[in-house]
C-alpha cells in the first residue's frame, strides 16, 4: 500500500510539473502597426512589429511576466494580474522601474484613469465584446481630456488599442512613432482581431491557419531542431522560417526535422506548403 501510494505521488507529483510547463509556454502576442506621424526630413510610413510574453521574474518579492519586442528582443517591462487591475514595471536599460497601474478593468462609465496626468482619459462607455472563439469580454472606451478627437479602448485580457503596454499614449515615441493594435495571439492561435484592421494586417492572412490537415510541431519552444508531425500525409512541397515582418529566415525541403541552430532567438512562423494549402504555424526560438 505505502509503495503503491509513493507510485501516486509522484505521479501526481509529474503531472502538476507538466501543467506548470505547459503553462509556461503559452506565448501571448500582440501584433502592433506603428506609424510614423511626424513630417519631413523625418522617416514616414507604417512598419509592424509584436510584443511578447516571455520568462517570468520577481521584483520586490512579487512575480510578473516580462514583455519584450521583436527583432533584438528588447525589454519594455514586466507585468502581473491582480483581481482585475493590471500593474507594470517599465525596464530602463538597468534596473526596473517603481511599478504603475496600466489597467484598471473595474472602471465605469465617467470614472478617470491617469487623472494626475496633464490629458487624464475619461471612460465614456463600457461594452461587451465577443471575441473570436466566443468568450466574453469587457470593453472600456476613453476619450483623452484636452486632446480632441483622441481616444482608446481597452478590452479585457487583450489590453489597449494602442498595444498592451501603451496604454494613455497619446503622444509618439522619440522617433516619431505610435502604435495600433492589430491583433493579439495566444500561442498560434488568434484571440482578438482589431475591427479597424483587416486580418491582423499580417504578412500572411490568419485564414491559413483554418484547415490544418493534421499538421503539427514540436517541440515548441525549440533550441536545434522544429519537429513536423504530418498525421493526415499532406504532401507537402516546401517549408519556409519567417519572422513576424514576413522576412524568410530559412527556407529547407526537409519535411521532417528543421534544423533552427543558426536562428536568432524570438518568435517565428513555420510556413508549411502542400498542393493547394497553407498550414502556418507560430513557433518560439529559444
Amino acid at each position: 500500500m505505502a509503495t503503491r501510494l509513493q507510485h501516486l505521488k509522484k505521479f501526481a507529483a509529474l503531472l502538476v510539473a507538466v501543467f506548470a510547463i505547459s503553462l509556461s509556454v503559452n506565448a501571448q502576442t500582440w501584433y502592433i502597426m506603428g506609424e510614423y506621424i511626424w513630417s519631413p526630413p523625418h522617416p514616414q510610413g507604417t512598419f509592424t512589429v509584436f510584443h511578447y510574453q516571455a520568462e517570468d521574474v520577481t521584483i520586490d518579492d512579487m512575480e510578473y511576466h516580462t514583455v519584450y519586442v521583436q527583432g533584438e528582443g528588447t525589454l519594455l517591462g514586466a507585468y502581473r494580474n491582480e483581481e482585475n487591475q493590471v500593474y507594470f514595471c517599465k525596464w530602463n536599460g538597468s534596473s526596473y522601474d517603481d511599478e504603475v497601474m496600466l489597467y484598471d478593468y473595474d472602471l465605469e462609465v465617467g470614472d478617470y484613469f491617469n487623472d494626475d496626468d496633464e490629458h487624464p482619459m475619461q471612460v465614456t462607455e463600457v461594452s461587451t465584446i465577443t471575441d473570436i472563439h466566443g468568450v466574453s469580454r469587457k470593453k472600456i472606451s476613453f476619450e483623452f481630456i484636452g486632446l480632441e478627437d483622441e481616444t482608446e479602448f481597452w478590452i479585457e485580457g487583450v489590453g489597449s488599442s494602442k498595444g498592451f503596454v501603451n496604454s494613455g499614449n497619446y503622444t509618439p515615441t522619440e522617433d516619431g512613432a505610435i502604435f495600433h493594435l492589430l491583433c493579439y495571439h495566444i500561442d498560434d492561435d488568434v484571440v482578438f482581431v482589431n475591427p479597424e484592421y483587416n486580418d491582423c494586417d499580417l504578412p500572411y492572412s490568419v485564414e491559413e491557419n483554418d484547415a490544418d490537415n493534421g499538421i503539427s510541431i514540436y517541440p515548441n519552444p525549440a533550441n536545434d531542431i522544429v519537429n513536423i508531425l504530418n498525421a493526415n500525409g499532406l504532401n507537402i512541397t516546401n517549408i519556409e522560417i519567417i519572422d513576424l515582418t514576413g522576412r524568410i529566415i530559412l527556407n529547407t525541403e526537409d519535411y521532417d526535422n528543421i534544423n533552427v541552430t543558426e536562428v536568432p532567438e524570438g518568435q517565428y512562423f513555420v510556413k508549411i506548403y502542400g498542393n493547394s494549402t497553407i498550414v502556418r504555424k507560430l513557433f518560439i526560438k529559444k
